[in-house]
């Protein structure tokens, strides 16, 4: 979208354009009525008219010298077009376009008006003679500053406009912003507006719609916690039944499900304390380069096949430790699992740009549908429904690891192809630094 597009795409010029709008048609429409008053009152009619400029053409009597010594002593322009003579007393010709309005009974005398200049225009017989009253100028200095009075008074009418727009459409800005910070999970913000406006009780709807949505996720999370610890009590007392038991058919398969119950109260109850955890963030000035290693170190066996790409200086940002180690671990686990099989070794990289830092994490396995990658992030979603427990887990790794991120102010983006393999990107803001200790 282009510059041009996106400011006139704004609320508040169009605004502005429809105040500035509505005062240019209001002048027109003033100044229309003037003119037209002038034009119909301004120069009342007066029978006398029609004798005086008759005397005049008489007294002239189509010669110039005449005419030139009538125009000098009443101070006017006398033009003369007839069929063999065209003459002027004045050195500047009259307009060439003028709109002449005949005077009421007379058919020989109409007049004109060109800003305060007067033309009457006399049909004789002889020829066309055309009088020109100039100006009236006075000495008043409002009269003579009239123009530098209304370009003053239409700039203290744009810029009163645009203050009053502008502080009218403010508490939009608030409404803008707000949106932002409950978009990246601050369901703490408030928006105050006071008063009762439209934009008010737009406020209090957003403040309302906020507090029922943090009511509505607590009580899920509340939900989840209280559901996971009433299913430990019966599954603790059918473990002990069981090993009361001669183990008959397919009490081996019992206690698997079992296992797999607990495994996943556990992943629920865990995913429920990391996300409290998230609200409680102790960021400290921590090396990335030295975390990942950490992590990969962790993997044992597996982390024979990944390739950490540590830059040449030490990367650090400012995290929780823990959280930012579950979101690592959780990323290179995903890689090793379900990067299978691969035909390259997974590759962690870190990298530093303007105002962020970045974590990759690639590998080349079979890749994920295009379907499926915008729902990876959400609370038990699974890819691959073939997979088992075992292998896939719960589908609550990703999604915590989008919060995580989430509050850190940053951002979890997944990429994938289909026999291509998949990148996890995570993108922190700009509260890093390169080679401090250098």
């Amino acid at each position: 979208m282009s510059k041009i597009t996106r400011l006139f795409s704004s609320v508040f010029v169009r605004l502005l354009l429809v105040c500035l709008a509505a005062w240019l048609l209001i002048t027109v429409a003033v100044s229309t009525l003037f003119v037209g008053y002038r034009i119909l009152a301004g120069l009342p009619y007066n029978p006398l008219i029609d004798h005086y400029f008759a005397y005049l053409v008489t007294d002239i009597a189509g010669q110039p010298e005449r005419a030139g010594q009538i125009a000098a002593r009443l101070g006017i322009e006398i033009d003369y077009q007839g069929p063999e003579h065209r003459w002027s007393t004045g050195g500047t010709p009259p307009p060439d376009r003028l709109r002449f309005f005949q005077t009421p009974d007379n058919d020989t005398l109409s007049f004109a008006f060109r800003h305060d200049v007067k033309y009457f225009r006399y049909q004789h017989p002889s020829g066309s003679y055309l009088f020109t009253l100039p100006e009236q100028h006075s000495d008043g200095w409002l009269q003579s500053h009239l123009h530098l009075l209304a370009l003053i008074i239409i700039a203290l009418t744009f810029a009163g406009a645009y203050f009053l727009i502008r502080r009218i459409l403010a508490p939009i800005s608030s409404l803008h912003e707000a949106t932002r910070k409950v978009a990246k999970g601050d369901l703490n913000h408030r928006v105050d507006i006071a008063g009762t406006s439209e934009l008010a009780k737009l406020a209090d709807s957003f403040n309302d719609m906020v507090r029922q949505l943090r009511e509505m996720i607590s009580a899920k999370e509340q939900l989840l916690r209280d559901v996971s610890h009433e299913l430990r009590s019966p599954l603790t007392r059918i473990k002990v039944l069981l090993e009361l038991v001669e183990p008959p058919d397919r009490v081996d398969q019992i206690r698997r499900d079992i296992k797999e119950l607990e495994d996943l109260v556990s992943a629920i109850l865990e995913s429920a304390r990391q996300f409290h955890a998230v609200d409680s963030l102790r960021m400290e000035d921590i090396d990335l380069g030295d975390l990942v290693a950490e992590v990969v170190a962790r993997q044992e066996e597996p982390a024979k096949n990944v390739v950490l790409e540590k830059p040449a200086h030490p990367i650090s940002a400012g995290i929780d430790r823990r959280l930012f180690t579950r979101v690592v671990d959780n990323l290179l686990t995903n890689a090793l699992l379900h990067g299978q099989p691969a035909t390259a070794p997974i590759r962690i990289g870190l990298a530093q740009g303007n105002g962020y830092v970045e974590l990759t994490i690639t590998d080349s396995g079979p890749g994920i549908r295009e379907q499926d990658l915008p729902h990876l992030m959400e609370p038990f979603y699974q890819a691959d429904k073939s997979r088992s427990r075992e292998k896939a887990g719960f589908g609550l790794g990703l999604s915590l690891c989008k919060t995580v991120v989430a509050a850190h102010g940053g951002e979890l983006i997944l990429t994938s192809r289909p026999g291509q393999g998949t990148t996890a990107l995570v993108r922190l803001p700009g509260n890093t630094h390169i080679g401090e200790n250098t």
